[in-house]
C-alpha cells in the first residue's frame, strides 16, 4: 500500500536548498558575490520565513552589517534626526534593497549596491516610498567625491542631471518634505548635487550627520 503524503512550503525550500548545495560543484552560493547562502539561511533549525536564520529581516541584515557586526560595510536603518520639524519614519533595509541581485533600472542601467527592489513585477529598480507610491530609483555613481573620475550623473541625488524630468536618485526618490532634494525638484537642489551624501550622512548614523 503506498503512503500519500504532501510537501508544505518550508519542506519544499529545504530540498530545492538540498538539491543546490549537492549538485553545485562548489556548493550553494547567493547571487550577489559577497554573500553566501548561510550568511542568512539555515537548512536546520532556522527560525524565520524560507529559512531564514533570524524572523526578523532587519534584526538579520544588522547582525552582519549593524555597528557591531562582523562585516566591514556597517549600517542602521534609515530615520530622521532627533532634531527635525518633520513627521518621523523609519524605512528599513528590505525597502531599499534586494539581498539577492543587484537590479536593472528603468534606464537600462544596473544600480550599485543592490538598491531598488521589485515592487510591481517588472523586475526593474524600484522603491515603494512612504507618501509618493511605486518609484524608479537609479544609482549607479556613488559621486563626484568619491573618485574625481566618477560622473555625478544617476548618483546619490543628481538634480535630474540627465533633464528628463524625473528625479529618481537613491537619496531623492522619497524625499517629499527634506529641507533639499525633493523627489518633484520643489526644494533646493544645488546641495551638494552629485556627490557623495554618504561622507556627511553616513549609512551607518541612520543617514544623519
Amino acid at each position: 500500500m503506498k503512503r500519500r503524503f504532501s510537501l508544505g512550503f518550508s519542506s519544499l525550500v529545504l530540498v530545492i536548498l538540498a538539491a543546490v548545495v549537492i549538485w553545485s560543484p562548489g556548493g550553494a552560493s547567493a547571487l550577489l558575490p559577497d554573500h553566501n547562502c548561510n550568511f542568512c539561511h539555515r537548512i536546520h533549525g532556522a527560525s524565520g520565513f524560507v529559512l531564514l536564520d533570524n524572523p526578523e529581516i532587519e534584526a538579520l541584515c544588522l547582525s552582519c552589517h549593524g555597528p557591531t557586526g562582523p562585516s566591514v560595510l556597517k549600517v542602521d536603518v534609515h530615520t530622521n534626526d532627533n532634531n527635525s520639524p518633520f513627521p518621523p519614519f523609519r524605512i528599513t533595509c528590505r525597502e531599499c534593497h534586494d539581498p539577492h541581485d543587484s537590479r536593472l533600472n528603468w534606464l537600462g542601467g544596473l544600480n550599485l549596491k543592490a538598491v531598488g527592489v521589485d515592487a510591481d513585477g517588472t523586475g526593474l529598480a524600484k522603491i515603494d516610498t512612504p507618501v509618493s507610491g511605486i518609484r524608479d530609483v537609479v544609482f549607479e555613481s556613488r559621486g563626484t567625491t568619491a573618485d574625481p573620475a566618477e560622473p555625478s550623473l544617476h548618483s546619490f541625488a543628481d538634480a535630474d542631471e540627465d533633464e528628463n524630468g524625473i528625479y529618481d536618485g537613491i537619496c531623492e526618490v522619497c524625499h517629499t518634505a527634506t529641507r533639499q532634494h525633493r523627489n518633484d525638484g520643489s526644494a533646493n537642489t544645488r546641495h551638494n548635487t552629485g556627490k557623495t551624501c554618504t561622507n556627511c550622512h553616513e549609512h551607518v548614523t541612520t543617514f544623519n550627520p
